[in-house]
């Protein structure tokens, strides 16, 4: 596998991540869309083009730069990953019919 590193912006997130039930620090892009921060978790290449696909919004107040290391800040919650988020449970019925 190549080494993503190189790849990622100069700006970056320590964040702890939850998957479901399990919890653990993460690494991310931190980028900024209109003013809000947002850390990136998953980018695909559309077109030549490096594009992200999911992504966590962050609550200003609760991120704060790191004092040794420059471009990377600190995060202090949790973010949740929006593809294992649970869904509304699947039934086996037909949708109740129209106009009945």
């Amino acid at each position: 596998m190549h080494n993503r590193r190189k790849i990622r912006s100069g700006v970056k997130v320590l964040h702890r991540h939850r998957i479901g039930s399990y919890e653990f620090r993460r690494v991310s892009e931190l980028v900024y869309i209109g003013g809000r921060p947002k850390a990136i978790l998953g980018w695909i290449d559309v077109g030549g083009m490096r594009t992200p696909v999911y992504q966590v919004d962050l609550d200003p107040k609760r991120l704060r730069k790191a004092a040794a290391t420059p471009h990377t800040f600190y995060y202090e919650g949790v973010t949740v990953d929006p593809r294992y988020q649970d869904l509304d449970p699947v039934t086996d019925r037909a949708p109740p019919p129209q106009g009945a």
